[in-house]
């Protein structure tokens, strides 16, 4: 996904939200969702206080936006439960700056990034104000922490790692470990299992193994962290992006910033075709049926963009008579 995702707030938000700047007395919030076909960004409720926000807040699981009246101006928070689903969070993030522009950085005196019911209060964006010294959010200090690990692969001369760019970088941060070169491997196997070795800066071999359904698959997806999969249906080679909903935020941020870094390393350094490229959250969210037939073309469902570059992979060099 793209830093923007093109999704802009209707003017029944907009409107709302106005008359929320408008109004210095109140203390409301106006709730904003994305809306069910991904094409706007709408008035979700009006809530009268904080304490309701709260409540509302605690019996939520998706993703929203809040725009909150405090003293002169508007607090914006992006909220983003860990429960919510992967595809949603990118959504939101993705979207968030569009949204902030439409209604005018000059009435927004604070932007947060929050996942907890709690931390919905005054006390909370009073701890988090602009002085240098300020405590961060779990999600900044992700943020920071791989944004440091950024500038120490760029001073060591290494690849800089892909943080906020949505997966759009083509490089790759870790080295491959894989025992056996990727393409030796797929002449034995049918589906590689991948995951990322922070401690030790490389992507490994997590699994190898011959099935004999697709649907056999699932089975063997993991559901407690993400994990990068290839496999092998019928001389079609699939790619799979797994990020089940138990992952932690760091490593998904780790995985989806890093992903297209791996296909292009499958391409150019392994010469392989990539027929599909499929990003999921939890492994019963894998359209089998994409993967079954292998004549029909699969775009990445996770860059539905039109003209998308597919990678060729040339035949393996056979035996000369």
């Amino acid at each position: 996904m793209s830093n923007q995702s093109g999704i802009t707030a209707n003017e029944a938000l907009l409107s709302q939200i106005g008359s929320l700047i408008n109004d210095t007395s109140s203390g409301a919030v106006v709730v904003a969702e994305i809306s069910l076909d991904n094409t706007t960004v709408g008035l979700h409720s009006v809530l009268p206080s904080l304490e309701k926000l709260r409540d509302f807040a605690s019996q939520n699981v998706e993703p929203l936006y809040f725009f909150i009246r405090e003293g002169s101006g508007i607090i914006f928070v992006s909220y983003v439960p860990e429960t919510s689903p992967v595809r949603a969070k990118m959504l939101y993030a993705s979207t968030k700056n569009t949204v902030l522009r439409q209604v005018g950085s000059n009435h927004v005196s604070q932007q947060l990034l929050l996942s907890l019911p709690e931390e919905l209060t005054s006390e909370t964006w009073s701890s988090l104000g602009s002085g240098e010294n300020a405590p961060l959010t779990e999600a900044e200090q992700i943020s920071s922490s791989i944004s440091e690990q950024q500038q120490l692969e760029h001073a060591r001369g290494g690849h800089q790692l892909v943080s906020q760019t949505g997966g759009t970088s083509h490089t790759l941060s870790f080295k491959i470990s894989s025992g056996q070169p990727i393409p030796d491997l797929l002449e034995k196997y049918n589906l590689l299992i991948f995951s990322i070795n922070l401690a030790k800066e490389q992507v490994e071999v997590l699994e190898t193994t011959q099935i004999s359904e697709t649907s056999q698959i699932i089975s063997f997806l993991r559901s407690d962290h993400p994990t990068y999969n290839l496999y092998n249906s019928q001389g079609k080679l699939h790619f799979i992006y797994s990020c089940p909903s138990g992952s932690k935020v760091k490593e998904r941020m780790l995985y989806a910033s890093n992903k297209s870094g791996f296909i292009t390393h499958l391409a150019d350094v392994d010469k392989l075709t990539l027929d599909s490229v499929s990003e999921i959250g939890d492994a019963s969210e894998l359209e089998l049926s994409k993967l079954d037939h292998p004549t029909a073309k699969v775009l990445d469902t996770s860059k539905p963009a039109p003209g998308q570059l597919k990678f060729s992979r040339p035949k393996r060099p056979g035996r000369r008579a």
